[in-house]
């Protein structure tokens, strides 16, 4: 069923969201003090629980919860509380790591992505509720017969209403646990009068007072959401990033490439340290890796940072090679 809604609001996450909420390493390291969130898509469990003619009213698709999500994103960076992670590296990690829709709505599967993203805070969330009521009144309080086949079509008075709910968790990349619970409500309700037309196409799911309607109680839950969420996110703890990456590439004037970038929670100005790899010290009686005994050659500093990779001046004596470990960041 094609859902109008969908398409703007997809529009509107596409045109203004997208555009504002990716940084660069430079203003994300300039935005330090703020919580990194992630947001991933929204399931859509909204099932109708008002009375409606129109049965495949009641659920506005699997998209509806995507929508959300990127919309949510949208207000969350214009009201700039937080830095969002860019929806292109979370779809990309989670095709990187073959998850279903279900898998990364579970708090322990996002939990261990949000590690890997380097955030603070997982935002989950799902819509409870997308309800559209039409209460066709006439003089006599009873619903009115359908006009204007092979005749005139007089308008006739509706009482229209729409009603959605959204529900957000935000998860701990640390515990897994979740760490509070918000939810925004939009309530919209209206008296028109109808032309047989519009009516064909308000049955079909669509139309200016359809979308409109749904559109308004959409755009309020997600404000009401979006400022319980303003308040909550800049309270919670602040993940300790490690960095754990290998060198990818590296330079007799010292310039190193990391395999580990802003992804991973790196930022221009870290210190992290070179090891070489050494032999394990295994459990003699379980054969279990105990330690390693590792050398460390020096420290590097972060001078860049791009999603997938960063680039470190190194400040050693001992030469870098291809597949040494690094480690950090360090305290100074």
């Amino acid at each position: 069923m094609r859902i109008f809604l969908l398409e703007r609001v997809l529009a509107l996450a596409l045109a203004s969201g997208f555009a504002v909420q990716g940084q660069t390493p430079a203003q994300q390291a300039g935005s330090s003090q703020k919580r990194r969130v992630a947001v991933f898509e929204f399931s859509n469990d909204a099932r109708s629980s008002t009375a409606t003619p129109y049965p495949f009213l009641q659920n506005a698709g699997p998209d509806l919860g995507k929508a959300a999500a990127d919309l949510l994103i949208t207000r969350l960076v214009q009201n700039g509380s937080v830095v969002v992670i860019e929806r292109d590296a979370i779809n990309k990690l989670l095709a990187e790591q073959n998850l279903t829709n279900s898998d990364r709505t579970d708090p322990r599967t996002a939990a261990k992505l949000g590690q890997i993203l380097g955030v603070d805070a997982i935002v989950l969330g799902s819509v409870t509720k997308y309800d559209f009521e039409d209460k066709t009144t006439t003089s006599g309080g009873r619903r009115a017969p359908f006009a204007g086949i092979g005749g005139s079509s007089p308008k006739i008075k509706h009482d229209l209403s729409g009603h959605v709910e959204i529900t957000a968790r935000v998860v701990s990349p640390d515990t897994a646990q979740v760490l509070t619970v918000s939810q925004g409500q939009g309530v919209v309700e209206r008296s028109e009068k109808l032309d047989y037309s519009q009516m064909a196409a308000l049955m079909q799911g669509r139309g200016e007072f359809h979308d409109s309607i749904m559109s308004e109680a959409m755009d309020k839950a997600l404000a009401q959401l979006a400022a319980d969420l303003d308040k909550s996110l800049p309270q919670v703890p602040v993940h300790a990033v490690v960095i754990n990456g290998l060198v990818a590439d590296a330079s007799d004037s010292g310039r190193l490439i990391l395999n580990v970038g802003a992804l991973n929670g790196v930022k221009p100005g870290d210190h992290v340290q070179i090891w070489r790899s050494g032999k394990e010290i295994r459990d003699p009686a379980t054969g279990r890796v105990l330690t390693r005994d590792d050398t460390l050659l020096g420290e590097a500093v972060v001078v860049s940072a791009e999603n997938a990779f960063s680039v470190a001046s190194y400040k050693g004596t001992q030469p870098v090679k291809v597949g040494d470990i690094v480690k950090g960041p360090v305290k100074q």
